[in-house]
């Protein structure tokens, strides 16, 4: 490559950095999904974080994806293997008649027809008893989520979670791929790590066949996130150009022709072939034209084989004539616009607005919003003095000491409300000894966490009739609510993304989190610190808050306890101009409806 070449990758790769992230901050994306699966996962189940974000990416339509593993049962490929584990229930592979990468799974033993799920979900057939991918899918699928693939997900597609099954062996399908023919990636390590991990099971059957329902998709979606993983970081700038393109150019005109999985499957297969040294920040350029060039390759010939199952030629059947040469003519014209029409893409549009909007202060990207999925699981079955544990045992602790003890407050915010912890009833010793062990918990909390914490001590004085100190925190909670703090929500703008990058290298994760950021106050399920006069607002298992908006609702209910009309009035009055002008309220219908109906609550007890 030229000087001038070599000069325009490297700026190319740092404008990408800007847009996608950086190093640094895709290794605190995934650090943060990491530790938040060493947290919630339990002796039974344990939980897989998945998708684009944890891979490190967070573009606009990135999804996040769950899988929720049994440990209680463990698939066999066949009936030969060991099965003698008294601890797990044994299902055995089924492959007759079904296509490369999927099979059925069969039940060994009708003496676990008595086990609930396996209740729920087995089908007869025959004589046989297999594990229906149906009604896995389907059961216990709530109002406000859809089936998507094998996920159940939420309507607007940001979270999809999907329970799976595992089997300990690499399967004898996949088993070409530990010793084929490839340059130095992936590396020996990644391999062995890869084949001792084994594979998954995901609910969904291959399309049109007659046993779709019975069957299951195999999953590598562990080995996938362990390769992407070892990228290097010109190698993840190149998958996201290529879902950018997909997202931006494809999907508007062809629908769903192509999906994210194939950009990724070609992605791997290039990098086996190409050597990991070429893969470097001034050569971005030429080798996302490779990347393009295999993207057109592929779709030219109707061939994007399965990496692991090369026998499942995904483009098979795939595009009707007409289909196929519409969509062939597209990515030919962005091959042969020399990778530049990416700068028409909404993507690079809307960061280049954003830019000029920020009257040319260079914005960059950075974790901030990933934070968001601490909080995905409504109860966590795990005990503080476990989850503290589990984390300081873990490599994650010594690799990312911060993260850790952000996850603790976090993890420790929520256990402070379980109900074997919040009997505030009693007003015996303890009763007494629960009220220490609250306060032991917010002392954790305030490590990372200010306004929230300090509220829900205000909520614990509240319970306890402590009115005036309640009052006291209040105020000193609302002093700290300024218009230069930042709220933590799905998607922060580029300008408080890059204030967060900037704060965040000079004071470290814990004082920024403490001090710039702010997140609304949530109440679990039982809800023993929400106030009584506020229980009809609960209408699901968790309630959320805007802090300004809770601060002033209790602080008028304290006012009311302490026959204070004149407080009554003035806290009546700020949160009404409060929810008015929006302050620190975040454009969600869920969460406007919760601050109006709030002051609606107050209203009643003026009358």
């Amino acid at each position: 490559m030229n000087l001038k070449n070599r000069h325009l990758s490297l700026t190319f790769y740092n404008y990408l950095c800007d847009i996608v992230g950086s190093e640094e901050v895709v290794r605190t994306r995934r650090d943060i999904f990491t530790v938040k699966d060493i947290v919630d996962n339990t002796t039974g189940i344990t939980f897989i974080s998945s998708g684009s974000k944890a891979e490190g990416l967070d573009l606009k339509g990135s999804d996040y994806d769950l899988m929720i593993l049994h440990n209680g049962v463990r698939v066999y490929e066949s009936l030969n293997d060991d099965q003698s584990n008294p601890d797990t229930i044994p299902l055995v592979m089924v492959t007759n008649d079904t296509k490369p990468g999927f099979t059925k799974i069969k039940l060994v033993s009708k003496s676990y027809l008595d086990t609930d799920w396996i209740h729920d979900w087995h089908e007869a057939v025959g004589e046989e008893t297999y594990i229906s991918s149906k009604r896995c899918r389907e059961h216990n699928l709530r109002d406000d989520m859809v089936i998507h693939g094998p996920c159940q997900s939420t309507s607007d597609g940001e979270y999809d979670h999907a329970k799976c099954f595992r089997c300990k062996e690499w399967i004898t399908p996949a088993q070409q791929w530990i010793h084929r023919s490839r340059t130095a990636w992936p590396d020996y390590k990644t391999v062995t790590l890869a084949v001792q991990y084994g594979v998954l099971f995901v609910p969904i059957g291959s399309t049109n066949s007659l046993e779709e329902d019975l069957q299951w998709r195999v999953s590598f979606s562990v080995t996938e996130k362990l390769l992407i993983h070892s990228f290097s970081h010109t190698q993840l700038l190149c998958y996201a150009l290529l879902k950018i393109i997909l997202k931006d150019i494809i999907k508007p005109r062809h629908g769903d022709l192509l999906c994210s999985y194939f950009m990724k499957t070609i992605m791997l297969w290039l990098s086996e072939e190409v050597s990991p040294i070429e893969w470097k920040a001034e050569s971005v350029i030429s080798c996302f034209m490779d990347c393009l060039r295999r993207l057109v390759y592929c779709v030219q010939y109707k061939t994007c084989l399965h990496y692991f199952i090369p026998d499942h030629n995904f483009f098979e059947d795939r595009f009707t004539d007409s289909e196929h040469k519409t969509l062939l003519d597209t990515l030919q014209d962005i091959y042969k616009s020399h990778w530049t029409s990416i700068f028409h893409t909404a993507t690079f549009q809307d960061f280049r607005l954003e830019t000029v909007n920020s009257l040319g202060v260079s914005l960059t990207v950075s974790e901030l919003s990933s934070f968001t999925y601490m909080n995905t699981l409504d109860d966590s079955p795990n005990s503080f003095y476990s989850v503290f544990k589990r984390l300081v045992n873990s490599s994650s602790y010594f690799l990312n000491r911060e993260m850790c003890i952000y996850m603790i407050s976090v993890h420790c915010r929520d256990f402070m409300q379980t109900s074997d912890l919040c009997n505030l009833s009693n007003k015996n010793k303890s009763a007494y000894r629960q009220y220490q062990r609250l306060l032991g918990c917010l002392k954790i909390i305030w490590h990372s966490d200010s306004i929230s914490s300090w509220l829900l001590l205000a909520s614990l004085f509240y319970k306890y009739k402590r009115f005036q100190e309640c009052t006291d925190v209040i105020n000193y909670s609302l002093s700290n609510c300024t218009p230069d703090r930042i709220q933590l929500q799905m998607v922060n703008s580029l300008a408080e993304q890059t204030i967060y990058n900037e704060m965040n290298k000079k004071f470290g994760l814990l004082v920024v989190h403490k001090h710039l950021i702010f997140e609304r106050i949530l109440f679990w399920h039982p809800f023993n610190l929400l106030p009584n006069e506020l229980k009809s607002l609960v209408g699901d298992d968790v309630l959320p808050f805007p802090p300004v908006v809770y601060s002033h609702l209790l602080k008028f209910l304290c006012f009311y306890q302490l026959g204070d009309n004149k407080g009554k009035v003035n806290a009546l009055r700020d949160l009404e101009i409060t929810v008015r002008k929006r302050y620190f309220i975040l454009e969600s219908d869920a969460i406007i409806n919760i601050a109006e109906k709030s002051v609606e609550i107050v209203k009643g007890y003026i009358l």
